[in-house]
């Protein structure tokens, strides 16, 4: 009789080999090493070309190494030569400056002074509502304070209105007035029928009706002014002179050619700037 040599367990009905065990049946468990962590990139990101020639080379995403992150890259000569041309451009200016500075604290320019010394009217009238004839004369008299610097006035130009609406204007000769000088301007201004409102008429009609017939006009003096001494100069100055409320007696009458309307009171101080 012979012996089995299969030790397999027998099923107790039908002498079939028992089915496995559920243990036997699972899997085996996951590993629990760990994968190997991926190579770090290139310091560079170049590529080259695989030494197996039939895999294409990955071309270079950044052939100019100064457009990577982080790279210097030096400036174009347009970028150079305009830097250059502003800091010489400031040097410049601020050379100018010092020297006009030096150049006002040695001199000290001091501004002239202005007052209108004398009027005369030679005829006024009122022909209409809204026009005015006129023909007068105006003395300025100038005063040059500086002890180092004469002035140079030129584009001259004077003008009379009442209530903010000129009336008449003359333009006048350029002139020089040495240093600690006193000069004196006449002014000629003459207008036939100038348009003005109603109300700078009855405002004049008014005011020479009073005791003394004194209208308040407003002068104004306009020039170019240069400071200079032998050599040196200064820039020019715009040089605006008014003369508030200077008082004219005009007679109370619609027509009048008589000379003794003059400047009452006396002469008038103005302002001056530049």
């Amino acid at each position: 009789m012979s012996t089995s040599t299969n030790n397999e367990p027998k099923d107790p009905v039908m002498g079939y080999p028992a089915p496995p065990s559920a243990a036997s049946a699972a899997p085996p468990p996951p590993s629990t090493a760990y994968p190997y962590p991926a190579p770090p990139p290139h310091a560079m990101p170049y590529y080259y070309a695989h030494p197996n020639q039939q895999y294409p080379a990955y071309p270079n995403p950044n052939p100019n190494p100064n457009s990577m992150p982080g790279a210097y890259s030096y400036p174009s000569r347009n970028v150079l030569f305009l830097r250059r041309l502003v800091m010489i451009s400031i040097a410049f200016l601020l050379a100018m400056g010092a020297a006009t500075f030096i150049i006002w604290l040695v001199l000290r320019p001091r501004l002239p002074v202005f007052s209108v010394s004398s009027a005369s009217v030679s005829s006024f009238n009122i022909p209409t509502s809204t026009s005015v004839s006129l023909d007068l004369s105006l003395t300025f008299t100038v005063q040059n304070p500086n002890r180092k610097l004469g002035v140079t006035y030129s584009d001259v130009s004077t003008d009379i209105s009442y209530r903010g609406e000129t009336l008449a204007d003359s333009n006048l000769s350029p002139f020089y007035q040495p240093k600690q000088n006193s000069t004196q301007i006449s002014a000629h201004l003459v207008v036939v029928g100038q348009y003005v409102s109603d109300d700078v008429t009855k405002g004049i009609q008014s005011e020479r009706g009073k005791d003394n017939g004194g209208v308040h006009f407003q002068v104004r003096f306009f020039s170019w002014a240069v400071f200079n001494s032998g050599g040196l100069r200064t820039r020019r100055h715009v040089l605006r002179v008014y003369c508030d409320d200077v008082v004219i007696g005009i007679s109370n009458s619609n027509s009048t050619s008589a000379n003794s309307e003059k400047l009452l009171g006396a002469p008038k101080q103005c302002s001056v700037s530049v």
